[in-house]
């Protein structure tokens, strides 16, 4: 069940303009900020963001016990705090780059699986989440595959960090060629939109999972707890349609100021039955693939997965 956020559509919330915004004034005022400053400030703000953002904090905390089932109380909210941390960290990152700042390092991992997207140049999806610095990753990464990159967001919860969000990635399709962005619209054409783009053999990378808004979403069955992991149908629409390579994408955060892009093999679906006939693909066939990947990376980066809504469908915790 998805966690109501209207309480937090003001423009001092939670996924307001006016944080943003203050946070931008204050990069471009004190851009040399010692590190031990910047990090007391980070840590002290992220704290007070914990405290008065309780559905988040809440929805934080079932998402780990979910992940990590022997997650005792204590460390449950220590783990939601520091996703708090590491979604501040990430953001101060990006807005110091988009404030003319040359402060970022990325290694890449599974860089042969990079060039074999490279250099087949046929249709393909990137299955990305929310997690390190994903935004900026899209757009400087986008060159990389030597074609353009087709990426696909939500709007923002309201209109005026809408508005910001907008013109910086405008910002960044501009200095970059290869990059375009597509935004899920409540006019639901977007699907029609991302089909024939992959029709026409090109490269699209969607986030997938999370499930917000009207989004419509696909409950998988986890294996080791009774509870299922609730992520948007539409990618797996998308590969079923299309039936090309799913390549998950992770963005994770190792030290200050520098990051880890990580590209794992293809999804592995049934595409012949037990008689070697040539079988039709499921929207659960690629659901389950991608669930049992993605559950495998967050055991191990969870306090980076920047997800505050519930992902699991509801289980009771103590």
């Amino acid at each position: 069940m998805a966690v109501n956020q209207s309480t937090n559509y003001s423009r001092l919330g939670l996924f307001g303009d006016i944080p943003t915004r203050m946070m931008n004034y204050v990069i471009r005022t004190f851009p040399g900020m010692p590190a031990w400053l910047e990090a007391s400030l980070l840590y002290f703000f992220s704290f007070i963001v914990f405290a008065l953002a309780r559905q988040q904090r809440e929805a934080i905390r079932a998402n780990l016990k979910t992940i990590h089932a022997d997650l005792a109380f204590c460390e449950a909210y220590v783990g939601a705090y520091l996703v708090f941390v590491n979604f501040g960290w990430s953001f101060i990152d990006s807005l110091r780059v988009r404030n003319g700042q040359d402060v970022i390092t990325w290694d890449v991992q599974g860089e042969e699986i990079l060039q074999d997207i490279r250099d087949k140049q046929e249709a393909a999806i990137l299955f990305t989440t929310h997690t390190g610095n994903y935004d900026l990753a899209a757009s400087l990464f986008a060159s990389q595959f030597k074609r353009v990159l087709h990426t696909v967001r939500m709007p923002e919860r309201s209109p005026e960090l809408q508005e910001i969000r907008e013109k910086e990635l405008a910002e960044d399709a501009a200095q970059n060629s290869h990059f375009r962005v597509h935004y899920n619209k409540e006019d639901k054409l977007l699907g029609i939109e991302l089909a024939q783009l992959l029709s026409d053999g090109e490269l699209l990378a969607i986030q997938c999972d999370r499930v917000v808004g009207q989004v419509v979403e696909i409950a998988v069955p986890l294996e080791r707890a009774d509870s299922s992991f609730r992520i948007p149908k539409g990618p797996m629409t998308l590969a079923c349609f299309s039936r090309c390579p799913c390549y998950p994408l992770y963005v994770i955060r190792e030290r200050r100021r520098h990051y880890r892009v990580i590209f794992e093999p293809a999804l592995q679906v049934p595409l012949t039955t037990a008689e070697g006939k040539r079988a039709k693909p499921r929207e659960m066939d690629y659901a389950q693939a991608w669930v049992k990947q993605l559950m495998r990376f967050l055991d191990q980066y969870s306090y980076q997965w920047f997800v505050f809504e519930h992902a699991f469908n509801p289980k009771e915790t103590p």
